[in-house]
């Protein structure tokens, strides 16, 4: 089974929700990210360049959402970013905003990593 880019960038939201995730969401996450049959690089870019740069303000709010994103304002989002990978200006905004658009999804992102090679991925 085959996932879109649609089902990576919705279940790569859950990273950037302000709740804890555990070992099940982690496999979850990861299961959906191996699906797509992407590979590791085209996900980590997925990651950084499309999801985070729309993401990274629920981190800074006091109460950011927490039980997800809806998917149709994500999907618009996210493909406005990925229009936007091509160009030098969106690479080094997030280069250089990297820390900070994903400080708290970070360490979720690398139990996910860990799942993915578990899976093969």
């Amino acid at each position: 089974m085959s996932t879109s880019r649609e089902d990576v960038w919705l279940v790569l939201s859950e990273l950037w929700l302000d709740n804890q995730l555990d070992d099940h969401d982690h496999r979850h996450i990861a299961r959906v990210l191996h699906a797509s049959g992407l590979p590791l690089e085209e996900l980590q870019a997925i990651y950084l360049e499309e999801v985070a740069p729309l993401l990274w303000g629920n981190h800074w709010v006091a109460a950011g959402a927490w039980s997800g994103f809806d998917p149709n304002w994500l999907s618009a989002g996210c493909r406005r970013f990925q229009a936007l990978r091509g160009r030098r200006w969106h690479r080094w905004r997030c280069r250089l905003l990297r820390k900070p658009m994903t400080y708290a999804a970070e360490p979720e992102w690398q139990q996910v990593l860990l799942r993915l090679e578990e899976l093969g991925g």
